[in-house]
């Protein structure tokens, strides 16, 4: 952390986060604007932000991005309706405690055998709170169900508006199944302790194929037998809101987005040992097969100008020196030279990790494990984020010739298909063989995907600005905050 520098008696715009910005480098001394010693700072998606960080080579929180497309599938108006009523249901409960609320409520759980847990209420500005509303109705709908047959009577107007039928049930369970490859992918992109920027393009593309029209729905939940719906078989309702959601995420993860983000996320991309030759993307119609060969001449483009030979002079990758592909919102047809269209396939099983995955951390992902309890961590795993679509076998390759730098010899090496390996001890061991690409390597896994660590400041300055220190100047917080985050 350079400095977490309090706006007292000033606006939050742009203009202001700017200048605030340009001190607090000047005094780490990093020198205002020189871009050789920025690289790809990222933010959320807030216009001031935006306009803040726009001349350091700004780039976006890919989790806020993700919830931008999220809300189109939550404001569906066939989702919406159903989720207005859950919140007012959560809503009742929280308001009234006695048999007519939150203890019936109790009461019903027991009865059912089910775990006594109050509701969960969902904040607008975290769409995974909504995600666990949602699986919270899932797992206690036998409960909620009891309740409404035994005490909606008295329960007044508060809960009778906004009582759920049965179409509201399918709704939540479909929406829910719809969500929750994105609640895992949110909780693994959000992590702090391996390196999440060269996972963006990777799985984001097997998120946008997982939304397709044409794709069936995997209802797999903790405890309770798993199986796949056709888009026939679907709520028409949560396929028509599934299709706009497939819609907003290909044009924000594919056909619009920046090119310099791009650049960035494939570079990075390269670098893990398992997505080095690019071919993550043969799985996938909506993206040109010219892509795999654009990335590897941006990456060696990256190496050959700003980093071989000059070891100890990194800079900015933030530039694109040539523009990737532009990506085709309708696809032509099978019969193009120039396009693949990937099989039809069916929702492949869970498979076991071959190794141990990388510590996540602690999601607000509510599920229920085998014994019925809910708990709040699940077991996420790359591979799962993938959705299988990752090569197992790589085929043999003759002897190489001889490489005539540390790059070609990098991508001369086999590729990894343990998918679930540490890649920074990878290259730690790889440093030997490789120092000046690891110089390379540790500015782009360095850099996060996401500003969930600025977010966790937030939440440390809430604490320590707590009642018995509210009086405690704006300088007295800063250097409080400046020295727990940097001796964690």
């Amino acid at each position: 952390m350079l400095a977490a520098s309090p706006f007292s008696d000033e606006a939050h715009t742009g203009e202001a986060i700017q200048k605030k910005t340009e001190i607090a480098l000047e005094r780490g001394g990093i020198g205002g604007l020189q871009e050789e010693q920025l690289f790809f700072p990222v933010s959320d998606n807030a216009s001031n932000m935006i306009t803040a960080w726009a001349p350091f080579g700004r780039g976006p929180c890919t989790v806020h991005t993700m919830q931008l497309s999220i809300h189109v599938f939550l404001k569906h108006a066939s989702i919406k309706p159903t989720r207005d009523k859950q919140k007012g249901i959560v809503a009742h409960f929280n308001k009234s405690t006695g048999l007519d609320g939150l203890n019936g409520l109790h009461k019903c759980q027991q009865e059912c055998n089910l775990p006594v847990h109050h509701p969960v209420s969902a904040v607008e500005t975290r769409w995974s709170s909504d995600h666990d509303q949602m699986d919270w109705f899932r797992y206690e709908q036998q409960a909620v169900q009891l309740y409404d047959v035994k005490r909606s009577r008295k329960a007044g107007d508060a809960y009778k508006d906004h009582r759920l039928g049965l179409d509201d049930w399918t709704i939540n369970e479909q929406a829910t199944a719809v969500l929750l490859p994105f609640a895992d992918w949110t909780q693994h992109l959000q992590g702090t302790k391996y390196p999440t920027l060269p996972l963006v393009l990777p799985t984001t593309y097997a998120l946008v194929d997982v939304t397709k029209p044409e794709e069936p729905l995997e209802l797999s939940f903790p405890g309770v037998d798993s199986y796949v719906l056709e888009p026939q078989e679907m709520h028409q309702g949560v396929l028509m809101a599934r299709t706009e959601f497939h819609d907003d995420l290909k044009r924000r993860f594919v056909t619009e987005i920046d090119p310099a983000h791009k650049r960035v996320y494939a570079i990075a991309a390269l670098f893990h040992p398992c997505f080095k030759d690019y071919s993550f993307i043969d799985e996938y119609s909506f993206i040109d097969e010219s892509d795999q060969q654009w990335a590897l001449t941006e990456l060696k483009t990256e190496w050959r100008f700003k980093w071989k030979n000059k070891q100890n002079k990194p800079s900015s990758a933030a530039g694109s020196s040539t523009e990737p592909p532009a990506a085709t919102a309708n696809p032509p047809e099978a019969t193009s030279p120039t396009h693949r269209t990937s099989p039809r396939r069916t929702v492949p099983e869970p498979t076991a990790a071959p190794g141990p995955a990388p510590e996540p951390t602690t999601g607000a992902v509510a599920t229920a494990n085998a014994q019925g309890t809910i708990t709040k961590k699940r077991k996420i795993t790359l591979g799962g984020l993938l959705a299988g679509k990752v090569k197992t076998e790589m085929p043999a390759k003759q002897s190489p010739e001889p490489v005539k730098d540390e790059l070609e010899a990098y991508l001369e090496a086999p590729i990894e298909t343990d998918i679930e390996l540490d890649v920074l001890d990878w290259w730690k061991e790889k440093e030997k063989v490789w120092p000046s690409l690891a110089k390379m390597v540790k500015q782009y896994f360095a850099q996060p995907a996401s500003s969930a660590g600025v977010e966790r400041v937030f939440s440390a300055a809430g604490k320590m600005h707590d009642d018995l220190r509210k009086s405690a100047k704006d300088n007295t917080l800063e250097h409080s905050l400046f020295a727990a985050s940097n001796t964690d």
